[in-house]
């Protein structure tokens, strides 16, 4: 498989533009990259709490390029970092185009914890979104 098509996951973590804002946009978000993603043959995860975003992307090199390089551009949000970028053999994600965890006041800390750990820990970080969620469809 060329270098091009091998599957990567990124992540990364945000501040939003305007913290007061960040959850009513999230709708707004989750739309446009449901498309976007679907387009792109992207898959992922999108948490947001307290004015922070952590996401995680998985698809094609070329495409997540293209996605950053939106993302990095995007007025909603700013001190974009990229935490982690690999060559991944599966997704981890890959039954949602783009899929943000519900919050909830039971769900608050578990987010909080995931966000607070992307940058020391984003495979960890990674796995938690993946059981945060897990336990979402199984309520």
């Amino acid at each position: 498989m060329p270098a091009t098509l091998e599957l990567q996951r990124i992540v990364y973590c945000s501040q939003a533009a305007r913290p007061d804002l960040a959850l009513p946009l999230l709708a707004e978000v989750l739309a446009v990259s449901d498309r976007n993603n679907r387009r792109d043959g992207l898959t992922g995860v999108l948490l947001i709490s307290r004015g922070r975003f952590f996401q995680v992307l998985e698809g094609a090199a070329q495409n997540l390029d293209r996605t950053m390089n939106r993302i990095r551009l995007d007025p909603r949000h700013h001190d974009v970092e990229l935490v982690s970028r690999r060559p991944i053999r599966s997704r981890r994600f890959g039954e949602w185009a783009m899929v943000a965890a519900r919050i909830t006041p039971q769900q608050q800390p578990q987010i909080d914890a995931v966000i607070d750990h992307c940058r020391d820990a984003p495979e960890a970080a990674v796995d938690a979104a993946r059981a945060l969620l897990d336990q979402q469809i199984a309520a």
